[in-house]
């Protein structure tokens, strides 16, 4: 692998037109779109904040398995929440690192608290399929090292949560999950 690779950025191959709905859409709306777009997943929305997404397998699995109607479902109801992000600076093998970590396969983007594009693993594999086999051997091996808890609090540092706290209800970018809830700096104090 070259090394103009290893110092690729996300801003390298995120998508920036990114294809929002509001949390008070229904999921058939969201569905319909997502349908009529040809997309995997819709960002969602509030006062021009990101604070969830939803996915196909979320609308199979929080709505149609749970026998839930999709008129009278809103889009808040089911989205997933708070949002993983990283910077359009971000390195393209972190952002990966963090996809794979938490078993997610898109990541929003995120410049000054600001929706800037989103990243998937179909564009990762678009633009550099070997990055995928690197990053899983990556894994593979630090995985088979890590016993020291140094290492995972190091890891646990890497993620970032945007979305609404939990106590409050305010936006935030930097949400840190406390006894089961995502709360913001203003409640931590």
């Amino acid at each position: 692998m070259s090394d103009s690779t290893h110092s690729m950025s996300v801003r390298d191959i995120m998508s920036v037109n990114v294809v929002t709905m509001p949390p008070d859409a229904s999921v058939l709306e969201v569905a319909k779109l997502m349908d009529t777009m040809d997309l995997g997943s819709i960002v969602i929305v509030d006062k021009e904040r990101p604070v969830g997404i939803i996915t196909e397998a979320d609308i199979v699995r929080r709505v149609i398995a749970g026998g839930k109607n999709v008129n009278a479902t809103h889009a808040r109801d089911v989205m997933s929440s708070p949002l993983f992000y990283v910077s359009p600076t971000t390195a393209l093998t972190d952002a990966m690192r963090i996809m794979a970590r938490s078993n997610i396969r898109r990541v929003v983007v995120l410049k000054n608290d600001v929706l800037a594009g989103i990243i998937t693993s179909r564009d990762i594999l678009k633009w550099s399929p070997e990055l995928i086999d690197l990053l899983v051997e990556s894994l593979r091996l630090k995985n088979s090292e890590s016993e020291s808890n140094d290492l995972e609090d190091e890891d646990d540092e890497m993620f970032e949560h945007g979305g609404e706290c939990n106590l409050c209800g305010e936006y935030s970018t930097s949400l840190i999950l406390e006894d089961g809830r995502y709360v913001c700096e203003s409640c931590r104090e």
